[in-house]
């Protein structure tokens, strides 16, 4: 019995033993088959995004080129891609940079010469603007026209042609090759005007034997009216009583966003817009020039139409911050006078974000390096401090949503006019509600999923959806800036977002009232010891 039960262990080691070497078989076989699958994946994915990858590699090329030129790369990569010209004008002349269209329109003309094999092609180059509005019933907005083609001819080197059309005229499909339209919403009778209007102008025409690849307009600037996000106060509901008229053009604005928001990448051309709002356009400006600009709709007052034109001048051809932005503008201009290069980007700068808040904390020190400025990096320092409240547990802050705390990544910027910049990024995180937000769209296909009994799958909840980028769930950026003239300000700015993001207004407004009330207290703290 005892050798039996000897052999049954020996036997018993044994197997466990043989079970233990196939089991180690079988894995060294089930790595090396994973590395398999994850070298074929990375190959497939490799050559699926080769074309992005190299478009990338172009636009880090133009980034480097631009910035030797002194243009600046903040807002986007400008100079030369694969042989063509993105900004329009001279490098040599001491005018900021000259922008008809978009700048990832200029990406795709060289793509364009491949799709026409038959006959040589040229792309078309010129610098057009395609105007539309009804001058018959316009008279004011007449007046800013005929004042921007003059400006528009003051700042090109080369002549620039300006197309004019009635929205009820025969508008020619493609835009007539003009890099920016420009749209008075007034003139049009509803949204499907506008989109009626797009569908022609946004129309590539194709070349004919020999002639030219026409490029339709790939900025597009609606004009409206101050008071379409305030239709429920005083005096804009007076003026949306009748008729609804503030409506109305409230959702041209929003046709227009959607139009541009829903081009598809690769199959048409990029569209940036940007919406105007102006007041009551007088019938000449007042003799102290004296322009307010602001993000959204929250000015009251006119505009006279020499300051209304340089404004669109702006937001056409030298804002980079102007571009997929709604503003709205009040004041005047006279036409003696003349507002410089650093004043108009400080201006467009509330675009950028868009700014939330801006306090003065008055002159810095006397040194030319950042630094050097005690009160510069005083300011600095008290900033990081405070932000150092919104780390760890939530409670106590007044914020409903989770964030992280990060340092600022916006450098210093000649073209913001800054010398010296830091700062942090307050970035709200990813909650359970907004997890299980679903958009129409998808609250129908769900709908249907449910009435089929679950049986098809969407491509959304297939396993081979590929990777998926994080949302951004918005955020406060808080920044400390020498300015070129020595002076300290500090701004609150929203960050972190695309269209896509659902804006946090009232976490947004603990984060900035907070920042505002201890920025006031720092700087009346100086005030009154003088240090």
């Amino acid at each position: 019995i005892e050798e039996l039960k000897a052999q049954l262990e020996k036997d018993a080691l044994e197997s466990k033993q043989r079970m233990k070497n196939a089991s180690d078989l079988n894995a060294q076989f089930e790595k090396q088959s994973l590395m398999e699958k994850i070298d074929r994946l990375s190959e497939d994915f490799l050559n699926a995004n080769a074309e992005l990858r190299e478009s990338t590699k172009r636009a880090a090329d133009a980034d480097k080129l631009a910035g030797s030129m002194g243009r600046g790369v903040d807002w986007g990569s400008w100079g030369n891609i694969g042989g063509l010209d993105v900004v329009m004008g001279t490098t040599e002349s001491n005018r900021p940079s000259q922008l008809l269209g978009s700048v990832d329109s200029a990406r795709r003309r060289g793509s364009i010469l491949s799709e026409f094999d038959e006959d040589p092609v040229s792309v078309i180059a010129e610098n057009r603007v395609m105007v539309i509005f009804d001058e018959k019933q316009e008279k004011a907005s007449k007046q800013v026209v005929e004042r921007l083609i003059d400006l528009l001819n003051d700042a090109f080197s080369s002549d620039i042609k300006v197309d004019m059309y009635s929205p009820s005229s025969n508008i020619p499909i493609g835009g007539n090759n003009a890099q920016t339209a420009l749209i008075f919403a007034s003139s049009l009778n509803d949204r499907s005007s506008l989109e009626n209007i797009l569908g022609r102008i946004l129309k590539r025409t194709a070349p004919v034997s020999g002639g030219s690849v026409g490029m339709p307009p790939s900025h597009v600037v609606v004009v409206s009216k101050l008071g379409t996000e305030r239709t429920n106060k005083m005096p804009y509901s007076m003026q949306n009583i009748l008729g609804g008229k503030l409506d109305k053009l409230r959702e041209i604005e929003q046709g227009l966003i959607a139009i541009s928001r829903s081009r598809l990448e690769g199959k048409q051309p990029p569209l940036d817009y940007t919406v105007v709002k102006f007041g009551e356009i007088e019938s000449s400006d007042n003799m102290d020039a004296n322009i307010s600009i602001l993000p959204g709709d929250s000015l009251d007052g006119g505009i006279g139409p020499n300051a209304a034109a340089n404004v669109l001048l702006q937001a056409m051809a030298f804002q980079p911050y102007a571009r997929n932005s709604t503003l709205c503008s009040t004041g005047s201009i006279p036409v003696e006078s003349s507002i410089d290069e650093a004043s108009w980007n400080d201006k467009f700068l509330c675009l950028s974000g868009p700014e939330l808040l801006r306090i003065d904390a008055g002159v810095g020190g006397d040194s030319d390096v950042a630094v050097l400025d005690t009160k510069f990096e005083q300011l600095a320092l008290y900033v990081r401090e405070w932000s150092t409240v919104y780390e760890g547990s939530r409670k106590g802050t007044g914020l409903t949503t989770p964030v992280l705390v990060r340092n600022s990544r916006k450098g210093p910027s000649k073209f913001d006019g800054v010398v010296a910049r830091e700062g942090v990024r307050i970035l709200f995180q990813t909650t359970n509600t907004g997890d299980r937000y679903k958009s129409a769209t998808e609250e129908k296909q769900l709908e249907k999923e449910r009435n089929d009994g679950g049986s098809k799958k969407t491509p959304s909840s297939s396993p081979a959806q590929g990777i998926v980028k994080g949302r951004k769930e918005g955020g406060v950026e808080v920044l400390v800036e020498k300015t070129v003239n020595g002076h300290i300000r500090v701004r609150a700015r929203r960050c972190n977002t695309d269209h896509k993001t659902i804006v946090k207004e009232m976490s947004e407004e603990v984060i900035v009232k907070s920042f505002q009330k201890a920025v006031e207290a720092w700087v009346g703290a100086r005030t009154v010891t003088g240090f």
